[in-house]
């Protein structure tokens, strides 16, 4: 099986070619190393970061943008998501402030990136 991909590590943005045959992966058109691990990672254990906003409780609307601390395996993109919609945060919320620890066991931490007072 072949896969085209743009590496996203650099900003050569080199267009690679992934050929996965008998539990071999063979990358073609990487100018760095990083093209390699970018085209392993995406073929083999592709991972995700999000980023969305939650209403901050105690306000009249007003909401808080929130990131996660790394990326989350592409399957708990879903569920992570749900649990972040149920974080209703009282103000104060500061920048930086981590919401959920570890969120669902991924090792990642969801994280307030904007202040709300």
């Amino acid at each position: 099986m072949i896969d085209r991909l743009t590496c996203l590590l650099c900003p050569l943005g080199c267009e690679l070619e992934v050929e996965t045959a008998g539990g071999r992966l063979e990358v073609r058109g990487h100018q760095c190393d990083k093209g390699l691990d970018f085209a392993s990672e995406e073929v083999l254990r592709p991972k995700r970061n999000l980023a969305a906003s939650i209403p901050v409780a105690g306000t009249d609307g007003r909401t808080t943008a929130v990131r996660l601390s790394g990326r989350v395996p592409r399957e708990m993109i879903f569920p992570v998501l749900a649990e972040i919609a149920k974080l209703r945060p009282a103000i104060p919320v500061r920048r930086g402030d981590v919401l959920i620890r570890d969120v669902l066991g991924t090792g990642v931490d969801v994280i307030a990136t904007r202040t709300v007072v």
